[in-house]
């Protein structure tokens, strides 16, 4: 590739801005606006205008989309009413995100600017050719996509390394002390300014003159000794996990589905990349590999599909389901339209997905509307079950429940379950986590399904500690609801610890000192002649999960650790706590809020 000269790049540049300039301006004006949040003190600012950063974000892709649309047209200006149109959906879209600190309350926001960003890039790969076809003007168009994609992540991403080591070494040298918000603005002003810019300049605009075909030797080296052994390297590993499946007569694990989907990419990038050449190649492997790929991927979306609605059967749709079944469908669709159809036309393949990203956004064929309804229905049929055993759950039922409450609170749908508790579930919202920053809102799952009369059965309380990746907790808000006996101990410590972080408690000499790592608290005194008082915390947790997740009810005793040794003697009680066990020697203590009492053997009564 050879490399530009400045005036070159100069040159390039003039052009793409008189050529795009609503983009650039948006992705400048964009750049400098998130610079400016960065070098703001408050570390909320972003947090705060988030929904505007995501809206920024959105736009540059779609925006340039449409002036490839809009230059493709004849006469073109009749179209330039098209950016309008853009402009006002990307603000439609900022107006119905929520401010921006309370984006993460929700995922559905975050789920939908994630599949309109994927459609506004799948737009960029059809746009010239939505109402013009040339089979050669359109893989030379995507040959440009794909240069213009890897010169400006080289040049952007030199120039910042590069930028970032003349400000360290300056720092070193001159003892500048350069804030470190300063690298992210810079990172920034390369991403969205420069990037795009390099990005711009490389692209043809009368792409359908564009129709001699050079295909590089180094293109074709990629794909023969790469790519290809890739393909068949996973569909090696997919045939024998399938007669794997066949000799043990069991089903697909989850995960195969992943692997599935991602050989069928690879496999359709393969076949876009040597479509041109593909019949006169030298390479046997890309001659060969329309049609045998596709035959070879039938038997494995089989297994794609038998996975995936394994998980659905038993735990019902949530949005990864939704999507995975919904590429599935297009991972097929796409296979037999390219085996059976007389003309095919690559334009179909990303055309069809950027379909599929719309559409799946919004409607009750949507992601959310499917997903929040299955899930729904979901509980409905375990409740149900559990309510005709009076109300005994086996810990997987108890574990299920918990996780839909929790999954329809986050996405403000709780209230699909009102018919079938007959309660007004928003008012399971009954308590408030507050930080420096804001607060939380959360549905206290154990309380409700307990006001249900929701309890794990008794008998199957032997195996709730084989049952791992479940989260156990409970809360007193601030502690002052319990009366616990604080006599015999003369000095107090607080304890709160807040995922991994923690900052040390002093008192009268005494130091408690948090080891994340080692899951383990030290007491700490100068004056000791012997070793620091030490708290393991994994075996008290893990003791503390065989009472299942439902913690609220235990009693001040069992959430507390006595220790001693000669000197003191102390006592540690939680009164906020919430962690998760992975297995026998894993877990991860989120949070927790407790009280240290301690008294020293030595001290007059």
């Amino acid at each position: 590739m050879q490399l530009p000269s400045i005036k070159e790049i100069t040159s390039k540049a003039q052009i793409a801005f008189n050529r795009f300039p609503v983009t650039l301006v948006w992705a400048i004006l964009g750049s400098f606006y998130i610079m400016h949040l960065i070098g703001l003190s408050s570390g909320t600012d972003i947090e705060d205008k988030f929904n505007i950063i995501l809206t920024l974000i959105l736009g540059i892709s779609w925006l340039i989309g449409t002036q490839f649309f809009i230059e493709q047209q004849r006469p073109s200006n009749k179209w330039i009413i098209m950016k309008l149109i853009v402009l006002v959906l990307l603000f439609l879209f900022y107006w119905h995100l929520p401010n921006g600190k309370d984006l993460d309350d929700n995922p559905v926001y975050i789920v939908r600017f994630f599949l309109y960003l994927i459609a506004g890039h799948l737009f960029l790969l059809f746009a010239p050719f939505v109402k013009y076809w040339n089979k050669s003007a359109y893989w030379n168009y995507l040959k440009s996509v794909g240069i213009a994609i890897t010169r400006s992540a080289l040049f952007s991403g030199v120039l910042y390394l590069g930028l970032v080591l003349a400000l360290l070494t300056i720092d070193a040298l001159f003892e500048t002390h350069i804030k470190g918000e300063r690298y992210g603005q810079l990172f920034i002003f390369c991403l969205g300014t420069v990037n795009t810019w390099i990005y711009l300049s490389d692209f043809p605009k009368k792409v359908r003159n564009q129709t001699e075909i050079h295909f590089e030797k180094a293109l074709e080296v990629f794909v023969k000794f790469i790519l290809i052994p890739l393909v068949i390297l996973y569909i090696l590993i997919l045939y024998a996990y399938g007669a794997k499946i066949l000799i043990e007569w069991q089903l697909p694990k989850g995960w195969v589905s992943y692997l599935v989907t991602a050989l069928a990419l690879i496999g359709y990038l393969v076949q876009i990349i040597i479509n041109p050449i593909q019949k006169n190649a030298s390479a046997w492997t890309i001659r060969r590999f329309y049609p045998w790929f596709y035959y070879a991927l039938l038997p494995l979306i089989v297994l794609l599909f038998v996975a995936i609605f394994r998980r659905i059967s038993d735990y019902g749709i949530t949005e990864n389901r939704y999507f995975v079944v919904l590429i599935a469908i297009w991972i097929f669709a796409m296979a037999l339209y390219l085996l059976l159809a007389k003309k095919r036309r690559l334009i179909i393949l990303p055309l069809s997905l950027f379909t599929l990203a719309i559409l799946s956004s919004f409607g009750f064929w949507g992601v959310f509307s499917v997903s929040n309804r299955s899930q729904a229905n979901e509980f409905e049929k375990v409740y149900k079950k559990v309510m005709v055993n009076k109300g005994l759950a086996s810990y997987n039922e108890f574990n299920q429940l918990t996780s839909i409450i929790e999954y329809l609170e986050d996405r403000s749908e709780i209230s699909r379950l009102d018919a079938v508790t007959g309660i007004n579930m928003n008012y399971a919202m009954n308590d408030t986590v507050s930080s420096k920053w804001r607060s939380y809102n959360w549905v206290d799952t154990n309380t409700v399904l307990d006001s249900l009369g929701i309890s794990i059965d008794p008998k199957d309380n032997l195996n709730i500690a084989q049952n791992y990746g479940t989260h156990y907790s409970f809360y007193e808000n601030d502690g002052n609801n319990q009366l616990m006996d604080v006599s015999g101990y003369s000095h107090f410590l607080p304890v709160h610890i807040y995922n991994r972080s923690y900052q040390n408690s002093k008192s009268d000499g005494y130091i408690l000192e948090y080891y994340p790592m080692d899951l383990c608290l030290k007491v700490v005194n100068k004056e000791w002649d012997e070793k620091p008082l030490q708290i393991e915390l994994h075996s008290f947790l893990h003791e503390l999960s065989t009472r299942g997740p439902n913690l609220n009810d235990i009693s001040v005793d069992e959430r507390s650790v006595f220790l001693e040794n000669g000197t003191i003697r102390a006592k540690l009680v939680f009164y906020n706590l919430s962690f998760t066990v992975h297995s026998k020697d894993s877990l991860d203590l989120h949070n927790g809020s407790a009280y240290m009492f301690i008294k020293n053997k030595n001290d007059a009564e």
